[in-house]
């Protein structure tokens, strides 16, 4: 197959792309929140009745047939506050579309879906310690600012314009979006609204996963590739095949073959999930096509 040949090399703008499902994750994800903001206005204005069920709340802890209420709460959003929507996928869709270019759709949406879990299980820990009166959690605001994070740290010299009119480079950004939640974080306030140690929750989580180079689709191929290890260890031992001449076009068409599902694996998975052998094979299909062109 050759590069004019994949997705991903065509051309994105030909038209009569109207009714096609959105293809990367950040806009499933901004599909589903805004979906199920309208859908509560639309069907529930009187009772909220679509919100309330997603939303979160301490005594789910004790309840284990809705534990998929530390997810859903992160698809819900204050239907009294348009701005909360808004504010939350705009920063989604402005820092996401990069994240998930480094990290593949797939990863992007693991680590998305893991700290809306663990900004949950944070904050209805210390709801349970502080003994407060229960408010439902809801919003994906630890989340976005785990993308938020991960954005800044991934390209800290990016210049952000500090509510659309102060021009800073994305480290500052990503500092002061920090000690604005630190300072604003006030547990004694029983009239905030607002978790901001939600979102320090996800600061954290977006900081500790870039710097320990934190991949999820690791856990299920290594949990799923046992056997092959095992495999890996038998041919190590095991008598080599006598030497067998191959014509080079077939040698190149195989090696081009090779390359083709590695960069397949990069489109899908992202550069992390690559291993050193497969990051060999593109840095040697890298050469051949060079090669061709000069």
């Amino acid at each position: 197959m050759g590069l004019a040949e994949r997705d991903y090399y065509r051309d994105s703008g030909s038209t009569g792309t109207l009714f096609r499902l959105p293809q990367s994750s950040v806009n499933k994800l901004l599909l589903i929140n805004v979906a199920a903001f309208f859908l509560n206005k639309l069907l529930y204005h009187e009772t909220n009745w679509i919100t309330q069920q997603l939303t979160l709340n301490p005594a789910v802890l004790f309840q284990p047939w809705l534990w998929w209420k530390f997810v859903t709460y992160g698809f819900a959003h204050d239907w009294f506050n348009l701005m909360h929507l808004a504010g939350n996928m705009f920063c989604l869709w402005m820092f996401g579309r990069e994240i998930e270019g480094i990290y593949g759709k797939r990863e992007f949406l693991r680590l998305y879906l893991v700290s809306i879990v663990l900004c949950g299980l944070f904050w209805v820990f210390k709801e349970l310690a502080l003994q407060q009166p229960p408010v439902p959690l809801l919003g994906a605001s630890g989340a976005v600012t785990t993308v938020v994070i991960l954005y800044c740290l991934h390209f800290p010299k990016r210049t952000i314009l500090l509510m659309a009119i102060i021009p800073m480079p994305a480290w500052i950004f990503g500092i002061l979006l920090i000690l604005m939640n630190v300072f604003q974080f006030a547990p004694q306030s029983e009239n905030s609204r607002i978790a901001f140690d939600v979102h320090l929750v996800g600061a954290v989580f977006g900081f500790v996963y870039c710097k320990f180079g934190w991949n999820f689709g690791r856990l299920t191929s290594s949990s799923a590739g046992g056997s092959q290890r095992g495999t890996k260890l038998k041919t190590i031992f095991r008598r080599q095949p006598k030497l067998r001449l191959h014509h080079p076009e077939e040698h190149t068409r195989s090696l081009d073959r090779e390359a083709d599902r590695v960069l397949d694996k990069l489109h899908r998975d992202g550069e992390e999930c690559l291993t050193d052998q497969e990051r060999a094979i593109l840095a040697d299909y890298s050469r051949r096509m060079r090669q061709k062109l000069q």
